[in-house]
Formats: structure tokens, C-alpha cells, sequence
């Protein structure tokens, strides 16, 4: 979900009530990861999908949109007891005014600070320590009971029941005018030998068990067989919580577009943003992306019917091994009118042009997000239909190894006829 900034004052409400603490309370930084952590996510029916985070002392976790497209994490502050002790300090001096989808959805607030908890999957947990977000104490327009929703008891998310707010997962940094955010993704520490970076891994748009991995192994990035260079390095950030995270573009990398439908053809050059926010895949046109209205139908405009769209980003290396990676080729063909299938909406822009993945992508393929060495990694997710039958495949082969060495265990001494027959 790609933020648009409208830079304007805040107000702060009154019933945003911080927690008193004292700075010299918060630690440099957390206690770093030394190995991965794989946190549970939640898929829900928006196709959006959701992560739970428990802010600082407050009693129960709150649930987000873990969202590639944007930077900052941004979470409701209710004046209820299920938000005592969410933040350990603000800066009311500092404010942010985000808006997504074109402005539909503002968020107003200051920024704070706290730890976060996050549940791992296996029961575990690990926290990280004064990390750097916004609190929103101005409800948006759209969300009229917005304040009396999270201040139920208990608490109801407010946006259509699901999310608290929005968890950016993005790789580059808000204006200052904006906070001055990063992802929370890169204010976690991490040694071992892992590199930066996370992985969201859905399993498929009806999937139970989606995950979101922090912290790359290289058993991790050798697992991906599809590696694409990222959009070049835009500078470092070091963070208040002394992590250093290296930033990127908000559009991670650049593809070639194809679209063909008979013997009309466009070809192109542009940004590509894979953004689990963004819903549905939809294109902005612009100075580098601009296909010809031959190519195009209308109501909503999008990618004319039957056509052929390719996109393709060249290979890059591995930084941990010789062998060849492979290129990224993404095809919809035939595109229609289908919603996270074949549709490919155009809107009217007027930057450089971008193509944004929204989550169909992340339906089809487990995508890592490597921040210190400058990759993106893409590994197929098998179809449903594929598990299948490789689950009944591995159920067949175990049940045969284990006829295999019942029957080799048996001796003709210990078969009934052996040894009740003809004794000596």
C-alpha cells in the first residue's frame, strides 16, 4: 500500500495517554537475534495480511496490515486499560500526517517510542527495544467510530474488524516531515552471521500458515533459486535504538514490461513494487510506463482483455554461492477482468510510471527481501493441487519403507509355518 504525504499540522487528542517512563529506562538497543525467528501471520478474506504485535506493557497483542509498500508502523492509541503502558515515550513536536490509496485512508499522530513483543511460531517470543513509530491520534475520515472501537472492551479493530493500524515493512525511509521512519524490520538487532533482511512466505491465498522470517541465513538464500538485483542504495539510517539498516527506494527493483495482443506490442522499462498492501496488481502510468490506448480497455481501465503482460527482471548473483540464479519472469496470460488473477488495472499518473504487484505475488511465490546484500529472491509457492499429491507421494513412500522393513526383519524361523512344521 504505496503512502501518499499531505504534510500538514496535527492535533494532538486528549485521549492519548503515553506511559511514564523514564528515558534512561530503554536499553541501546535490543538483545540481538542470534538465530531466525519465524512469526505467524494472519491471512484474511481482504486478501490483506495480518501481524500481531504487543506494544510494550499492554495487555494483549494488537493486530496490523503488514505492509511491503510503506515504511512506517503506525498503531491506533485508545485511553482504555487495554492500551496502558502501549508507549514509553512520545514527541509531540514530531508529527506525521500518511495517507494511503490516494487519500482515502489519513493517519495523523506523533511519533513514539516503545518495545515490541512478537510471538514466534513454536510459542516462543522476542522483543525489541525502544523502536521508532507513530502513534495516530487523529481517527481517519473513513472511520467514524474509530475511538469508540478501540476503546471497547475489548478493544475492536477498527479498520473492518481486522487491523489496529498499518505495520510497514518497506525498505526506505518517511520524510522528515513524516516522522523520519523505518521499518520495524530493520530496527531488529541481529549477529550469527545473518544477514539483514526478512521473508513473507503466505502459502497460497486460502493458506493457515503464513509466516514472516526475520534475519537471512545462507541456507535461507540459497534456497531461493530466482535472485534479482534491488534498486541501487540510497544510504544508511542509524536507528534510535542503534541498529543501522541500509535504505532503498520505495520501489524495490526494475522490470521490463511485455504486453502483446495480436500484432499490437508494447515494451518497457520501470519500477516494480511488490507491495502485500497494494491488493490487486494495478499499473501508474507515467514518463517511462505509458502503454498505448490500443492496449488498454476501459471501465475501470486496465490491461486490454486476451492480451499477453510479461514481466521480467534479469538475474543477479548469489553472494554465497556459484551457481547461477535464475531470472524473474511473471505472465498473466490471458488477462481479464479477474480480480487477483488475470486483472491488471492502469491508473493515470504522472511520476516516471511503476507497476505495483499487490499481493497476488506473494500467492505465488515466497519473497525474500535481502537488505544487506541488495537482492530480492523469489521461490514458487506449488500449487495446491501440487501438495496434494506430493503429500500423498510421501505417505506412499513411508508406507512402503515401512512394509520394506517389516518384511526384512522377518526370518523364516519366526514365520508360523517354519516353525510349526516338520520339527527336528
Amino acid at each position: 500500500m504505496v503512502a501518499r504525504s499531505l504534510h500538514r499540522p496535527v492535533d494532538v487528542h486528549h485521549h492519548f495517554r503515553p506511559m511514564a517512563l523514564l528515558a534512561s529506562a530503554f536499553a541501546l538497543s535490543s538483545a540481538s537475534l542470534t538465530a531466525q525467528v519465524v512469526i505467524p501471520l494472519q491471512m484474511f478474506a481482504s486478501n490483506q495480511i495480518g501481524i500481531s504485535v504487543q506494544l510494550g506493557t499492554a495487555p494483549q497483542p494488537f493486530t496490523y496490515l503488514l505492509d511491503t509498500g510503506s515504511v512506517a508502523f503506525l498503531s491506533a492509541s485508545g485511553s482504555s486499560s487495554y492500551w496502558d503502558g502501549a508507549f514509553a515515550s512520545t514527541t509531540p513536536g514530531e508529527t506525521f500526517d500518511i495517507s494511503y490509496g490516494g487519500g482515502a485512508l489519513r493517519y495523523q499522530g506523533i511519533v513514539a517510542h516503545t518495545t515490541l513483543t512478537f510471538q514466534t511460531v513454536g510459542g516462543g517470543s522476542f522483543q525489541v527495544d525502544n523502536v521508532r513509530m507513530g502513534a495516530i491520534t487523529t481517527p481517519p475520515a473513513i472511520h467514524p467510530t474509530w475511538n469508540a472501537d478501540i476503546n471497547s472492551d475489548p478493544p475492536i479493530a477498527p479498520e473492518s474488524g481486522q487491523f489496529f493500524g498499518t505495520f510497514g515493512a518497506g525498505l526506505n525511509k518517511s520524510a522528515a516531515t513524516n516522522g523520519n521512519f523505518t521499518s520495524i524490520l530493520g530496527q531488529i538487532p541481529l549477529t550469527g552471521g545473518l544477514a539483514n533482511g526478512f521473508v513473507v512466505h503466505t502459502g497460497g491465498a486460502q493458506s493457515t500458515s503464513a509466516t514472516l522470517t526475520v534475519g537471512l541465513s545462507q541456507e535461507m538464500i540459497d534456497s531461493f533459486p530466482i535472485l534479482i538485483a534491488m534498486n541501487p542504495l540510497t544510504g544508511t539510517n542509524t536507528n534510535d535504538n542503534g541498529t543501522v539498516v541500509n535504505l532503498y527506494p520505495q520501489a524495490q527493483t526494475t522490470a521490463n514490461y511485455s504486453i502483446t495482443h495480436g500484432l499490437d506490442s508494447y515494451h518497457a522499462s520501470a519500477d516494480l513494487i511488490l507491495d502485500t498492501g497494494g491488493l490487486d496488481t494495478y499499473m501508474t502510468t507515467g514518463t517511462e510506463l505509458d502503454p498505448p490506448g490500443s492496449l488498454l480497455d476501459s471501465g475501470p481501465s486496465r490491461i486490454r482483455d486476451g492480451s499477453t503482460f510479461l514481466v521480467e527482471v534479469p538475474a543477479t548473483d548469489n553472494p554465497f554461492s556459484q551457481e547461477l540464479a535464475q531470472p524473474f519472469e511473471w505472465l498473466t496470460s490471458p488477462t481479464g477482468t479477474t480480480a487477483y488473477e488475470n486483472l491488471i488495472s492502469v491508473f493515470t499518473g504522472s511520476g516516471n510510471g511503476s507497476l505495483n504487484s499487490g499481493i497476488p505475488i506473494f500467492y505465488q511465490y515466497d519473497v525474500m527481501f535481502d537488505t544487506e546484500n541488495g537482492i530480492i529472491g523469489l521461490r514458487p509457492i506449488p500449487e495446491p493441487s501440487a501438495l496434494l499429491l506430493a503429500a500423498l507421494s510421501g505417505a506412499l513412500a513411508a508406507l512402503i519403507a515401512r512394509t520394506t522393513k517389516s518384511r526384512s526383519r522377518r526370518s523364516p524361523h519366526s514365520c508360523p509355518t517354519a516353525r510349526g512344521s516338520n520339527p527336528p
